[in-house]
């Protein structure tokens, strides 16, 4: 019972730390935000309009409408402001940027033609312009500068800029990009062949009052060219603007870079292993929130409108519905009911927020309905979201899920913290869009996923690996030792086998032999025939214990044992024998017992040649077959040949029996050389190797 408190006090601890930690890390942004904002100091403006003025000469004089008091002719008319009517203002301290920007125009909204008013940043194509572009840009200033002003401008090509008919900078062509260029990021964004150009200014050329900036861009290249919204300011503010600028870009670059990487990294990984589907949601995730930073990247749309804004209103409800469907899956809830309100704010986000950005409808606009719904399912899948994580990091006591549990609760509060200030209380308070911090700790938390289940994957193989290593070391062991014991019990067995035939050839051979010298001597026959039986006896012996003393395959050596032990016998039979062998590999069908065969095997063809043939003469010869893998032993008699109705006997079985044993072939026929006629020949066929 004492355990239920104590898990009780670990959750509720968890669950303040789920809740504080987010608040916390959310008001710790916003200070920092409002310490390196992207906000406009008082001072600094940002020159957002300029007017298209005609002529392509290098003197501004030449150029009605550069200089102060210089009026463009009169023309058509033309529904743009005029020209006096174009002031750029400071941008307003409380304005708050909206968190979608693509709604933010990029291009010019009216033809490039002399006398229309652009907004800035504007990009220019080569077929639009084919000569040099002159723009004008007033501005008015309250109060006299009184410190040195900074001008920074990010242009394409080349650019000379006046300050009231003055000039007070100019880039060559070939000036190229220079390293300051990465302080101002923020409005270099990508923009190809871009340059940077930051003028100081005195505080003598800006008294209080109108003023005007004239700018000559060379003729469009290849590359087209470009103008970013001016800013002029006091030095400390501009540079302090440029590095909050500078930090907050890095931030949206690696985040879109992280997400691009690990986005693609997972969909690869997904088309690989179609089991592993759960990485391509992943990935897709990923790369859709690294969409959602890219209008901060880029100068321009990729597509015309309304398109692009499709694509990232499309991609914002893609990331958050796969936000609510990972969440769902990776903390194990048994309930199927997040999945499906995933999918279902999937189906009715692409509808109802694919057609308001083709439609165009505002953000801001909350006299609609749209602006309620887009605010509300976003709130409500977030939301579901982070209740989910929590109740995972509260069931676990692992820190794993609590990490995450913060992360997407933190994401939730800053998009709940920007679209409020930003969205619903526009105006009300200076905010930087933090979505991008929200963003990255998705990102982070995907991307550190992807590191524990890689990093998972490689320990679980690792651990695979030596548990297979253990099983096979301990199968290889098991194996051994019941090889050992099969050997021992072949050789058990075989030394069984080898004992009982010994056993019977001696009761067969030896033992009859002794059991007819014993009723020899009890008949009492003559003293030499009994010494006879008795030396039969001592010669069979002999001959099994030579056979059985060869164990290595020598034919010759065994042959030589046998015409040793029955010399005397074949002597006294009248027998001469031609010995005519020659050398012969070792023969492993002769190892072990097969030399005791084999003699076996001569020595009964020996005694049928004593017996029946009535010969004179036995020839032993031996010789190698190559071409069969054979060694053929021939022993040849000069007796009176085979009888026509040959009738095998016992002997002669027995001696077929013998040979298959040894794996050899036996046979009996006429002589092909011999001298005289009749006789018989025993030709055995060994086998040089010992077949599978």
């Amino acid at each position: 019972m004492a355990g239920r408190p104590a898990a009780a006090t670990v959750s509720i601890r968890r669950l303040a730390l789920l809740v504080a930690l987010p608040l916390l890390a959310l008001w710790v942004v916003h200070l920092f935000s409002q310490q390196y904002g992207t906000a406009m100091p008082d001072q600094v403006l940002r020159l957002t309009e300029a007017r298209v003025l005609r002529g392509d000469a290098r003197d501004p004089a030449q150029v009605p409408g550069v200089l102060p008091g210089i009026r463009v002719p009169a023309g058509p008319p033309s529904t743009e402001p005029a020209a006096s009517a174009v002031v750029s203002r400071p941008l307003n301290p409380t304005a708050t940027p909206t968190p979608m920007p693509s709604t933010i125009p990029s291009t010019p909204a009216v033809p490039l033609a002399p006398g229309h008013v652009v907004a800035l940043p504007v990009q220019v194509h080569d077929t639009d312009a084919p000569g040099p572009l002159w723009f004008a840009i007033d501005f008015r200033l309250d109060r006299a500068a009184e410190a040195p002003y900074w001008l920074v401008i990010q242009h394409r090509p080349a650019a000379t800029v006046y300050l009231d008919g003055q000039l007070i900078a100019t880039s060559s062509p070939g000036s190229g990009y220079a390293a300051e260029d990465e302080d101002d990021l923020a409005q270099r964004g990508l923009l190809l062949a871009g340059r940077r150009l930051q003028v100081s200014i005195p505080p003598a050329m800006l008294p209080a009052g109108e003023h005007r900036l004239s700018l000559r861009l060379a003729r469009p290249g290849f590359e087209g060219a470009g103008l970013s919204a001016p800013l002029l300011g006091p030095s400390g503010q501009i540079r302090a603007l440029q590095e909050g600028r500078r930090f907050w870009q890095v931030i949206r670059v690696t985040t879109a870079l992280a997400g691009l990487v690990i986005g693609a990294f997972m969909l690869m990984v997904s088309l690989a292993l179609r089991q592993e589907w759960l990485y391509g949601v992943t990935g897709l995730f990923c790369l859709c929130t690294a969409l959602l930073l890219s209008p901060y990247l880029l100068n321009g749309a990729l597509f015309p409108a309304p398109w692009w804004r499709v694509v990232l209103d499309l991609a914002d409800v893609i990331s958050k519905a796969g936000l609510l469907f990972l969440v769902a899956r990776l903390s194990g809830v048994g309930a199927r009911w997040p999945e499906k309100m995933a999918v279902a704010y999937l189906v009715l986000g692409i509808v109802i927020d694919g057609a308001a950005a083709f439609l165009g409808w505002s953000w801001t606009d909350f006299h609609h309905p749209w602006p309620w719904w887009a605010l509300g399912s976003r709130a409500m899948v977030l939301g579901a979201a982070t209740v989910l994580a929590a109740r995972a990091a509260l069931a676990t006591p692992r820190r794993a899920p609590l990490v995450g549990a913060c992360a997407v609760a933190l994401s939730a509060w800053v998009w709940l913290y920007v679209s409020w200030f930003a969205l619903v209380l526009s105006r009300q308070m200076s905010v930087v869009d933090l979505n991008v911090v929200g963003h990255a700790v998705l990102i982070a938390i995907a991307g550190v996923a992807l590191q524990r289940r890689f990093v998972g994957s490689l320990r679980d193989e690792a651990m695979a690996r030596i548990r297979l290593e253990q099983a096979l070391d301990a199968r290889t062991r098991e194996l051994q030792d019941r090889w050992e014991d099969l050997q021992d019990s072949e050789r058990k067995r075989s030394a069984a086998q080898e004992r009982e035939r010994l056993l019977q050839e001696m009761h067969d051979g030896l033992g009859s032999q002794l059991v007819t010298a014993r009723l020899c001597a009890e008949r009492g026959v003559p003293s030499q025939s009994l010494v006879e039986q008795l030396d039969e006896c001592i010669r069979e012996m002999r001959l099994t214990v030579d056979a059985l003393a060869v164990t290595d395959g020598d034919l010759t050596l065994l042959l030589a044992n046998l015409r040793h032990r029955m010399a005397p016998r074949l002597q006294d039979a009248g027998l001469e024998l031609d010995w005519q062998l020659t050398d012969v590999p070792l023969l492993p069908t002769l190892r072990g017992t097969g030399g005791r065969e084999l003699i076996r095997i001569v020595q009964e063809a020996l005694s049928n040649v004593i017996h029946h043939a009535d010969a004179t003469r036995v020839r032993f010869s031996t010789r190698v077959d190559e071409a069969r893998g054979q060694v053929l032993l021939s022993i040849v008699d000069n007796g009176r040949g085979m009888a026509a109705d040959l009738r095998q006997g016992n002997g002669l079985r027995g001696m077929r029996r013998r040979a298959e044993r040894i794996s050899a072939e036996i046979d009996w026929r006429s002589p092909e050389e011999a001298p005289v006629e009749g006789g018989t020949e025993l030709l055995l066929r060994l086998p040089l190797r010992v077949g599978p």
